[in-house]
Formats: structure tokens, sequence, C-alpha cells
């Protein structure tokens, strides 16, 4: 059975999409079978891999309401890859709640504004109570900060506040033209390039809180 990794966050705009696709590349570096399903109306990651340059799989599948649930959940769960990667919207709809339901983890970015630390506390407290009433551990939480330059005092201000929500923080992701350019480009970030060491170590530290063995 396929590992679901969600990006979840009830803040817009702070990098799911050039996450997930970069986690999906790193996976896919190192031999893993990987898709991504992209359950976002504005429909990014798929745009970006209509340009043909994403070494896997990407599918636009939106779920139409709290009643389309199960049948959304189905696809997701039924993949032969070995990682699914599901892009939710920012909102907090049903492919927001669906997604946290189904997944193994979920990845929260956020970067140093306060709407985007807001937001992240607000996903955070949503999968707790997801868990509480299931009475469970799943799904894990990973905590990414996204598009920070931890040089700057606002920068070393929200890392610090991340951690505050006492769930496991992920190795930052700083903030670099590059990988914009390469997202626009309907690409990934270079391999070998300071991005890429991130997106890797982002991977290590996914892999770990699965109980999976990282391998480079």
């Amino acid at each position: 059975m396929s590992r679901i990794i969600g990006l979840v966050q009830s803040k817009g705009g702070v990098g799911k999409t050039t996450t997930a696709l970069n986690l999906a590349a790193e996976l896919a570096r190192r031999g893993h079978s990987v898709r991504v399903l992209d359950a976002d109306p504005e429909a990014n990651a798929a745009a970006t891999a209509k340009l043909g340059r994403l070494p896997f799989a990407v599918a636009a599948h939106l779920i139409e309401g709290r009643s389309d649930a199960g049948a959304w959940a189905k696809v997701v769960k039924d993949g032969s890859a070995d990682y699914t990667v599901v892009d939710a919207p920012g909102a907090m709809g049903a492919a927001y709640g669906a997604t946290v339901a189904v997944s193994d983890i979920v990845l929260v970015p956020a970067g140093a504004t306060a709407l985007e630390l807001r937001g992240a506390a607000n996903t955070v407290k949503f999968v707790r109570d997801f868990r509480r009433s299931r009475g469970g551990a799943a799904p894990e939480i990973l905590v990414v900060p996204s598009r920070v330059d931890r040089r700057t005092v606002a920068g070393r201000e929200a890392v610090a506040t991340l951690a505050s929500l006492t769930e496991p923080v992920s190795p930052p992701i700083s903030s670099r033209q590059p990988v914009a350019d390469s997202i626009a480009a309907g690409e990934t970030v270079a391999a070998g390039s300071p991005s890429a060491a991130e997106y890797a170590a982002l991977l290590d530290a996914v892999l770990t809180r699965l109980g999976v063995e990282v391998t480079a």
C-alpha cells in the first residue's frame, strides 16, 4: 500500500505545491515510485506538470463535497506507487479534512508572516483534534519552515514560533529565487543545488517520522 504524505495548511500561498513537487522529485531520485495528487481547485501542481518536465506523475483529484470523501479517499489509498503526495487546498473544506484523514503524515509548511504562522497553528490543532476524535496517533505531523531566511530576525523568530507548536519541525527550506524559477519552468530544483540539499533533508525527516530507513 502506498504511503501517503499530505501537504496541508489553512493559509494559502505558503509553498505547499512547491514542497510537494520537490519532495516527490527527491523520492523519485532515490528510486521510489511516486505520484502527486493535486486536490487544490487552483491546480498549480497539475499546471506545472503539463509542461512535461517532471519525473513523476501528477493528476488532478478534486473532491466535490463531504459526500464524495469516501470515493476520493479510495482513489488516494489504492495507488500502486510507493508514495502518494497529496497537495491539499489552502482552506478548511472537504479536501482539507479528507487529506488529513487519509494521510500517514501531514506536512504543515509555513513562512515568517503572522498569517502563515497562525495558519500553521490552526492546522496543527485541526490534526490533533482529528487524532483525538479517532483515538489514535495517526497521522504524524511535521511542521516545515518554508521560504524562511534564518539569517534574519524574522526568519529565526518564525522557526522558534513553529517549534513552540510542540510538534516535530523539519530542517527549514530557504527562500531562494531559483526555487520559484524552477516551478515556473515546470521543473523541480536542480540536482546538487543548495535547495536540493534542503529538500533531501526534508525527505529524511519525513521518512524518519514514518519509521522508514533513510537512504541517500
